[in-house]
């Protein structure tokens, strides 16, 4: 029989990528003689039906004769749409230390348990401090750090939160970029195929 896991919110990020490729579409200035690219601060937003894992963490104490949702990771996948992206993917990862009676997750390596499926969609180096990557099959990806989550208990078969996600930098034209995002999502305690999250906030790119 599993035992019914109360997982913790989403998603995400990681290091600082400075950029000095040029991109369609960016505002430019002359530095010295050389074109610089200048960022533009935008507005973003993403939506996404997900799915998720539960990972005990046994090295650390996780106990199958005392199953709880503690000292565990997080990962899932899910598709959906982006703002400057279109049609879009993501991974994400956490992990959630042994804190009753909060059910709060930190940031995970979202390559931890993706490392394979980012690779063969051409996405590879993604910094450590990454746990949750927003991307399309052109090259482009949004890297986020989550820093903080709320969960709240609605019913036996959905759990909402809430959270914030640093974007700390990307591939293709969002190398480098920033921002911020809140999060809003769910999950299903009991079906880990019954979950979705959205975000909204600004990207500078």
């Amino acid at each position: 029989m599993k035992p019914k896991i109360f997982l913790t919110a989403f998603i995400v990020t990681a290091l600082f990528t400075n950029c000095k490729k040029e991109f369609t579409g960016f505002n430019e200035e002359k530095i010295n003689g050389e074109k610089k690219t200048k960022t533009v601060q935008r507005a973003y937003s993403d939506n996404f039906t997900t799915q998720y894992q539960f990972i005990p963490d046994i090295l650390n104490g996780w106990d199958p004769a005392h199953p709880s949702p503690f000292l565990a990771w997080y990962p899932g996948n899910g598709d959906g749409n982006a703002t400057h992206v279109g049609k879009a993917k993501t991974y994400f990862n956490q992990y959630v230390p042994f804190n009753p009676p909060f059910f709060s997750s930190i940031a995970a390596p979202v390559t931890m348990f993706a490392a394979t499926q980012l690779a063969a969609a051409g996405y590879v180096g993604i910094p450590a401090m990454v746990n949750s990557v927003v991307y399309d099959d052109k090259g482009n990806s949004i890297w986020f750090h989550q820093t903080s989550n709320t969960t709240m208990p609605v019913s036996e078969t959905r759990i909402n939160f809430t959270g914030i996600s640093k974007i700390i930098g990307g591939t293709g034209k969002f190398m480098g970029a920033t921002g911020e995002v809140k999060l809003k999502g769910y999950f299903n305690p009991l079906d880990q195929q019954d979950a979705g999250v959205g975000s909204t906030g600004s990207i500078e790119y």
